[in-house]
């Protein structure tokens, strides 16, 4: 019977078990579907130094790759992308500069079906040559210390760092620094910072590939000092040319802020200027003074002080006492009848008109007079009047003494005819 049951129709059996397969595949496949599913790998790069020794460095264009590959639903959540492992070797790099990606299945061997692929299939690898390039430190402050105080100095070790990198790299960078936080403080400070890369216009730069420092950390010291007003004091030496006078200083501005160490600034009361010599002047001088070329060491300005100072030194002209007449500014009155002396017509017609020559001596008396009572201490406009007056009287007594002579002339002419 069992023996019937295997081989009576075995067309139609096999037949049955044909169908019953494709069946089962069907439902198989509509309860649990095949499906592409994809992952994103870290490109792994093997021989690295390869280039080290033609003095060379590397840069690939990506450091991921994604991954596709088949799996069943039901599976599809055990699969990572831990359980591939996508890579390049340098040593296959050509003049093109197209390198293979490689990809290994780890893990989930038997649960992924076929299909693995990676995209994209090649990476680009750049090649240039290493620069090594020293740059000097510098410090920038952020914040402002306490109000009265200044960051005098920052004291940087080391002073300065070799960078070393592609040249593309390097020459993106155009400064290094650190960044010292200076906010709220009074005193002193010490600490340690990283450094910083700057462009050309300052900026941070936060992307740099495959640049190195021989250093990593920077020492600072900040100096602080404290600011104070102090008043300017402007002397004087010498003595002015003769006829000259000294009459005053003027110094504006008269105080100016400094900036000095605690122990320094708290005994300046004032700042003396640079002495200024009068020796020989005849005019009022006038010296701007930069205040910045002459403070001494552990002195400095406040940040907001004007440097320059201007010093005015007046100087006044005596008045002239060397033109001075004598008698109070009088000028002497001819006497009569002496050798040399004009001839007035009083003295020339004195026997023709003796009242008008009593008349003229009474005058000449109480002009006599006048001038031995004139005070010497006459303004000198005064002085200039009397002149003017006396120069007037001298002309008018030499015209009178030309009429007499010409009167007695006449006289003499008809006597004789």
């Amino acid at each position: 019977m069992i023996k019937r049951l295997f081989t009576e129709n075995i067309s139609l059996k096999c037949i049955s078990i044909a169908l019953a397969f494709v069946i089962w595949i069907m439902v198989v496949n509509v309860s649990k579907p095949e499906t592409t599913d994809t992952k994103s790998v870290q490109l792994e790069v093997k021989n690295q130094n390869i280039f080290e020794e033609d003095s060379k460095t590397w840069s690939i264009d990506r450091t991921n790759v994604n991954i596709t590959y088949k799996v069943r639903s039901d599976v599809r959540s055990t699969i990572s992308s831990s359980d591939f492992h996508a890579y390049i070797d340098l040593s296959d790099y050509s003049i093109t500069g197209s390198v293979p990606v490689y990809v290994e299945v780890l893990n989930g061997k038997e649960t992924i079906i076929d299909d693995v692929e990676v995209h994209p299939s090649v990476t680009k690898v750049n090649i240039e040559n290493v620069q090594k390039k020293k740059f000097d430190i510098k410090s920038v402050t952020a914040g402002d210390p306490k109000s009265g105080y200044k960051v005098a100095n920052i004291i940087l070790s080391p002073e300065s760092a070799y960078l070393t990198g592609p040249e593309s790299e390097i020459g993106r960078i155009s400064s290094i620094g650190v960044e010292v936080d200076v906010t709220g403080i009074s005193s002193n400070q010490d600490g340690i910072a990283k450094l910083t890369y700057y462009d050309a216009n300052g900026n941070t730069l936060n992307n740099l590939k495959e640049v190195d420092a021989n250093v990593d950390d920077i020492n600072y010291s900040v100096t602080i000092h404290k600011e104070k007003s102090i008043n300017l004091l402007s002397s004087v030496s010498g003595t002015p040319a003769a006829g000259y006078q000294y009459e005053s200083t003027t110094v504006s501005p008269d105080s100016v802020t400094l900036a000095a160490s605690p122990g320094i600034i708290e005994g300046m009361t004032v700042f003396e200027l640079p002495e200024i010599d009068l020796n020989g002047v005849t005019e009022s001088v006038n010296i701007t003074f930069d205040l910045s070329q002459y403070l001494p060491a552990g002195i400095e300005l406040a940040d907001d002080q004007d440097s320059q100072v201007n010093v005015l030194v007046r100087i006044e002209k005596l008045p002239d006492m060397g033109d001075k007449p004598l008698n109070g500014g009088m000028v002497p009155a001819p006497v009569p009848n002496q050798p040399g002396a004009p001839q007035t017509p009083e003295t020339s017609s004195q026997e023709q008109k003796p009242q008008h020559t009593e008349e003229t001596q009474v005058s000449q008396t109480d002009s006599s007079e006048s001038e031995s009572q004139a005070s010497e201490a006459e303004t000198e406009k005064q002085e200039s009047s009397e002149q003017q007056d006396a120069k007037e009287t001298d002309v008018s007594a030499e015209n009178g003494s030309n009429q007499n002579q010409s009167k007695e002339t006449s006289s003499t002419e008809n006597t004789q005819n």
